[in-house]
């Protein structure tokens, strides 16, 4: 009690630590229905819990798998990196262990008895998917409603923990650049960007943006003293052991090399070290390809399933088209995943701002804006080659995860130069994400109107008050809305104040985007518009985005102008080029 009393008391006194904790337990207590991605990561768990690498007994529950043939036997695999897998494995053999099946059964039956039962996969079983079998359908779709609480709790470990660390050390990346404004930085990319979902779902992309970003926190370390070469060995085994949780991230480890190697002194002696590091780090994931299929560099991505039909395996070759699914970039590409209902700028418009702020950026630490700047245009061309530029249902392009927390230290520079500019657009980036994990955040090409739908429906996301047996929707979700809240109020308390000088700007360019988010997707064949029928709900979380924004802009310039006089405000203002004003952080 006196450690837990002592912890308290450390969390009071650091309120951007504590912001960042709190918003980790808000994501803690939401429980997500699963989707192909979780059950993938899924059925490699309970393979690996068996002591073998493929998943043919729960195959049915995913299509994130792949057919493989060695040695004139073919088996089911993940398409997934073996890294979330076995990092949860040990948590799953102790639920197991402890009777945690029973206790599964136990909240499923509790959130059976709520008015929207959510973690049955569909009310109509999914023939095709099921080998035209309708009594598999339903076995399976039994079998996936019983793991759902099992899945929430190796998100935990997976997800969770992960994103949290990931904050605190965007917090303290962006504390460096700019003094006092680093929680600004982490509490927005947490709540404003599709991190704000990722953090509490089964997948691996933001573990593994995690151990990426980390690799160049030490790096940035490394530049303030002497060449450290076990430095820079640390940074390339994080940059690999990124790529065992999640193939792609290996791209922003090719980035970093160029990094590391922008200090001059004794660069071969720098690339051995940071080659080395990489190579450890990637080793588990060597190791597993080669006990899974005898070749340490061969991925299941080369054989997933297109068409499961009867076999399962009916149609193979997926990803088959250039590298892995990935060709040359598209123009169509690129605007979708700007322009459509899920893009970028439509529902968070709040990392135009985090971009600017990199440019920013540049004036005094051109090495790491740069790193940061080609982190993210490497992953958005990558992204506008790849066949399914959106990952499937998503709230948001989830490949460019990894390129986040880097963007989000421009926040830091923004918030400090633009505060009502930058404020304006993150408020609604935080409502559309709050939507969506409200509601159903792993959404497909049926439109985010379905978020503003359910959440007048009431079809929320079940929480671990649902397990335990609270049926009102609106009550479950109650103490996750209350983390929130407290996680904004104390990452205010950890900011700097701010005259909103730039009032006058913001204001038009909120106005503007709500006028771009309605009319750009329709120029897009992606997905349907917001002015198609069955998707014109979602003009309502845009009204509700910039009607928000605007209030809560004008409630704090008001609120500024009534309880300071107007010439102690202005002699406090330092001028910026263009006319904007700032207050200097606190000491």
């Amino acid at each position: 009690m006196k450690r837990v009393r002592e912890a308290l008391q450390s969390l009071r006194s650091r309120p951007g630590v504590a912001a960042v904790v709190t918003l980790g337990f808000a994501w803690a207590l939401v429980i997500h229905q699963l989707g192909w991605a979780q059950l993938g990561h899924f059925a490699q768990v309970r393979a690996f819990a068996d002591g073998q690498a493929q998943i043919d007994p729960w195959h049915w529950e995913t299509n994130d798998k792949a057919w493989v043939v060695t040695d004139g036997q073919g088996h089911f695999y993940s398409v997934k990196s073996p890294g979330t897998a076995a990092l949860v494995t040990p948590l799953y053999l102790a639920i197991k262990d402890l009777g945690g099946d029973k206790l599964a059964r136990a909240a499923v039956a509790n959130e059976n008895r709520t008015p929207h039962p959510k973690w049955h996969p569909d009310s109509v079983v999914p023939l095709e998917n099921m080998g035209y079998d309708v009594q598999r359908g339903l076995r399976v779709q039994a079998r996936v409603e019983e793991e759902t609480p099992i899945v929430w709790a190796l998100t935990l470990i997976a997800a969770v923990i992960p994103g949290v660390l990931m904050l605190l050390a965007v917090r303290w990346a962006a504390d460096r650049f700019v003094p006092g404004y680093g929680t600004a930085a982490a509490i927005t990319l947490g709540l404003a960007t599709i991190v704000m979902t990722f953090s509490a779902e089964f997948f691996s992309h933001v573990i593994s943006a995690a151990i990426a970003f980390a690799a160049f926190c030490i790096l940035m370390k490394e530049r303030d003293g002497p060449p450290r070469p076990w430095a820079i060995f640390v940074a390339g085994l994080l940059a690999g052991l990124a790529v065992t949780f999640e193939f792609q991230t290996g791209l922003v480890g090719v980035v970093l090399i160029f990094y590391a190697l922008a200090r001059r002194s004794d660069r071969l002696r720098r690339a051995a070290a940071y080659a080395g590091g990489a190579v450890v780090g990637a080793a588990p994931m060597l190791a597993f390809n080669t006990w899974a299929f005898g070749d340490p560099l061969k991925l299941a991505y080369s054989d997933a399933v297109a068409f499961p039909g009867r076999s399962g395996h009916d149609v193979l070759g997926l990803n088959s088209d250039g590298f892995f699914g990935i060709t040359v970039p598209r123009l169509d590409s690129a605007f979708d995943l700007l322009f459509t209902g899920r893009g970028l700028i439509v529902i968070t418009p709040i990392l135009v701002m985090a971009v600017i702020g990199v440019f920013m950026m540049r004036r005094e630490h051109r090495a790491e804006a740069n790193t940061i700047l080609a982190v993210a245009l490497v992953y958005f061309i990558y992204n506008s080659g790849y066949w399914l530029p959106y990952g499937g249902g998503t709230p948001g392009p989830r490949f460019l995860i990894p390129a986040l927390p880097f963007v989000a230290v421009g926040l830091a520079y923004v918030y400090k130069r633009l505060p009502a500019l930058t404020l304006g657009l993150a408020v609604p980036s935080a409502i559309f994400m709050l939507a969506a994990t409200l509601t159903y955040p792993l959404i497909g090409k049926q439109g985010i109107g379905t978020w503003a739908d359910w959440l007048v429906q009431g079809r929320l996301e079940h929480t671990v008050l649902t397990a335990f047996g609270v049926t009102n929707a609106w009550l479950a979700i109650a103490p996750f809305l209350a983390a929130l809240v407290i996680a904004i109020v104390l990452a205010v308390r950890a900011t700097p104040g701010s005259v909103l000088s730039d009032y006058r700007l913001a204001v038009p360019v909120v106005l503007g985007w709500a006028a771009v988010a309605t009319i750009a997707p329709s120029f897009s064949n992606y997905e349907p518009s917001f002015l198609e029928r069955g998707n014109i709900s979602a003009l309502w979380l845009v009204a509700a985005g910039a009607l928000v924004s605007l209030v809560t802009l004008t409630a704090l310039r008001l609120g500024v102008g009534r309880t300071q006089p107007k010439s102690q405000a202005a002699a406090r203002e330092p001028v910026v080029p263009g006319g904007l004003a700032f207050d200097e952080p606190s000491s």
